[in-house]
């Protein structure tokens, strides 16, 4: 199925809940949180597996693809512009340290699919926003074992960004049902978690319970 640049810029525009996946279990268990959190109403999906190998990293993305189209859910691969290319996946998010964002964006193949950076300070993603991004990561926001040794940046951030910046992003780091209003009280229109959903026994009813928090807030926003 071919994605255009237009619309799943479209689908960023609207996007609420932005699930990452954890380190733990392999390909078939990747497959079946994954299945729940769409299910319970993630629009986009990241593949982010440090640990594993980039040959089952692939075989992972080749899984999940068909999963997230028929959702009509975002993949994003984390690091790997070239997995991302070889899944035909709809985008890479890139860190501070990983690939420039003007060399992924010149890459052939990668016209019209997504980047998104990870940002820690206003600073950082203004220079992203400037550099041609299509969304931002924000955070993390509270502390977080999945980015030891990053401190977290607080809801201040998200504040800055949200009121400075015109451009979709997602706070990240921390987030669960006990602190998401915080957040969304900050200026978010949309979450990212790793464990919240990801570690969750029920993963489908996480992903709704934060979706929902989202709506309902945007809701009263309006």
């Amino acid at each position: 199925m071919e994605t255009s640049g237009e619309d799943r810029r479209k689908r960023l525009d609207r996007m609420r809940l932005y699930v990452v996946t954890g380190e733990a279990g392999g390909i078939e268990e990747t497959v079946r949180i994954v299945e729940a959190a769409l299910q319970g109403g993630a629009d986009v999906i990241q593949m982010r597996k440090k640990d594993m190998s980039k040959a089952d990293q692939y075989r992972l993305g080749r899984r999940l693809r068909p999963i997230t189209q028929e959702r009509g859910a975002l993949l994003i691969v984390n690091d790997h512009a070239d997995l991302a290319l070889a899944i035909d996946a709809d985008g890479v998010h890139l860190g501070q340290g990983d690939l420039p964002l003007f060399v992924a964006r010149a890459l052939a193949g990668f016209e019209g699919r997504l980047i998104g950076c990870s940002t820690h300070s206003l600073e950082q993603a203004r220079s992203a926003a400037s550099g041609g991004a299509d969304y931002l990561g924000v955070g993390p926001v509270f502390a977080t074992p999945t980015k030891p040794g990053r401190p977290a940046v607080g809801t201040g951030l998200v504040r800055e960004v949200s009121s400075s910046l015109n451009i979709p992003f997602v706070a990240i780091g921390g987030i669960e049902a006990s602190n998401i209003g915080q957040v969304l009280e900050a200026g978010a229109r949309a979450v990212a978690v790793v464990r919240a959903v990801y570690d969750a026994p029920d993963p489908a009813g996480a992903s709704r319970m934060l979706r929902a928090a989202v709506e309902a807030r945007l809701k009263v926003v309006v």
